[in-house]
């Protein structure tokens, strides 16, 4: 019979870490900010009285906070600890996000998306940098990889209920929010600090938070640290993209339903949840690196491409794997590469660059990208306007991503002295 541990190999072992097992459990509250509002976007346009256009604001709203907060947050959990950033989140995360079900102004509903994106900018890297505590190399792959799976089981969970909600009532999918209410009274009961965070780390005392900040321009000198991050930020754009546009294509291009596209977000993050699984195992596979992080660029940007050209749901399922498989696995690698170019005294900070990049791929792609297809909508059709620009962003996150992938992984990882600070 195969079991889990026996799936993720020799690092299976880290299942049964308790302090693994919470964070996973709080890290499945960021992405109910993302693909529980995908398939249900469409939705949303009488109510809120909005546009086509303007609907991709409610995902720039979200992770807006994640581009400029997450620096200022892992600063904070270097200095403060993780716990108290933690709870924090989850409450702020839950509270706003409930209050959208009483909101029919679309400006409001753009605050509260902006609030609740405060909110996950201090669950994500909390999570992020609390596993880069406690385990390092294949196990740290192994522990980012499951981190990244109990992120697409939640996206593939919450979906399907905001899908089949949203069938009965435009805002009942808002009241799955309450959801990470009692995840942070669990986190304040059971979760111990990571040992090698405040609590412990020594050298992490002798460092002030304003010294932490100083370094940041210093820190973005390292060609393949910035190249890490930037394919943080290519891998978000790509995965922004989809699951903003997915369901205006599925909708208003093949004639499907909001129920069909929530189906098919779970494809993708239930695809992405077994991808991701496999991280530590790819990551201690390859000896040259630049085959799986290549070769996924190429798959992730095709995947969008497949989507954009989808004339049935089949297609789209087909573009929805793709992109789920290449999702799943990058993120993860390109974070434990974060990881090990990291001295422990600034992995916080080092950490948030990445999921400050991942936020602002996400925050701009609607914003680019409904540039793009307003300027396109004004000499072709809507649904060809729309297929076009996304199509157009796959081919340019293929060329871009395999760039970054030749320019990080050309050499094997290795950690940044402490003597170039």
């Amino acid at each position: 019979m195969i079991s889990l541990k026996n799936l993720l190999g020799s690092e299976g072992d880290i299942l049964s870490d308790r302090s693994l097992q919470l964070l996973l459990l709080a890290n499945m509250v960021y992405p109910m900010g993302t693909t529980m509002i995908s398939p249900i976007l469409e939705s949303l346009l009488l109510p809120l009285s909005t546009t086509p256009a303007a609907i991709g604001l409610l995902m720039t709203a979200f992770f807006a906070p994640l581009m400029l907060l997450s620096p200022i947050a892992g600063g904070l959990t270097d200095v403060y600890g993780r716990k108290p950033l933690l709870i924090a989140g989850l409450l702020i995360f839950g509270i706003s996000g409930l209050f959208m079900t009483f909101s029919t102004s679309f400006l409001l509903t753009l605050s509260l998306r902006f609030l609740q994106g405060i909110g996950g900018a201090c669950i994500l890297p909390v999570v992020v940098t609390s596993l880069g505590d406690l385990y390092t190399g294949s196990a740290s792959a192994t522990a980012q990889g499951l981190r990244s799976t109990s992120h697409g089981l939640s996206g593939a969970l919450f979906p399907v209920f905001s899908g089949f909600l949203v069938l009965i009532a435009w805002n009942y999918p808002f009241l799955l929010y309450a959801v990470p209410i009692p995840i942070a009274l669990i986190i304040y009961l059971f979760l111990e600090e990571p040992s090698t965070s405040r609590s412990q780390g020594q050298s992490q005392d002798r460092i002030s938070l304003r010294t932490i900040v100083q370094k940041i321009p210093e820190l973005l000198l390292y060609p393949r640290l910035f190249a890490a991050v930037l394919g943080m930020f290519v891998t978000s754009f790509v995965f922004t993209a989809y699951v903003t546009y997915s369901s205006l294509i599925i909708v208003l291009g093949i004639s499907g339903s909001a129920g069909q596209a929530g189906i098919l977000v779970s494809l993708f993050a239930f695809t992405s949840a077994v991808a991701a699984s496999q991280s530590g195992r790819v990551y201690s596979y390859f000896t040259k690196l630049i085959y799986p992080f290549s070769i996924l660029s190429a798959i992730i940007g095709g995947g969008l491409i497949v989507v954009a050209l989808s004339q049935s749901i089949f297609h789209m399922a087909i573009g929805a794997f793709c992109i789920g498989l290449g999702f799943g696995l990058l993120f993860s690698l390109w974070r434990v590469l974060i990881i090990e170019f990291a001295p422990e005294s600034f992995r916080g900070i080092l950490i948030s660059f990445g999921e400050t990049a991942k936020g602002a791929g996400a925050t701009l792609a609607p914003v680019i990208m409904g540039i793009v297809f307003i300027i396109l909508q004004s000499y072709y059709e809507l649904i060809f306007a729309l297929r076009l620009t996304n199509a157009l962003f796959g081919f340019i996150a293929i060329i871009v991503g395999i760039y970054l992938s030749f320019i990080a992984v050309s050499q094997t990882p290795s950690r940044i002295p402490m003597t170039d600070f």
